[in-house]
């Protein structure tokens, strides 16, 4: 297999570690500000939506 081939194999699986880490960077973000707004129950929708929002570029 050439250098060109064992690089188009591996970015389906890099997109795919990226995504994991991007959904993972947004648990965290989420939780802590779950955790800042008191534990707040029925918040978990507004707190993914604001973590996903402070994570974008």
């Amino acid at each position: 297999m050439n250098r060109r081939n064992m690089e188009e194999e591996e970015r389906p699986d890099q997109a795919e570690l990226r995504a994991k880490m991007r959904e993972e960077q947004v648990k965290l973000a989420a939780y802590y500000r779950w955790m800042e707004k008191g534990k707040k129950e029925g918040s978990d929708s507004d707190d993914w939506f604001e973590a996903e929002d402070s994570l974008t570029d």
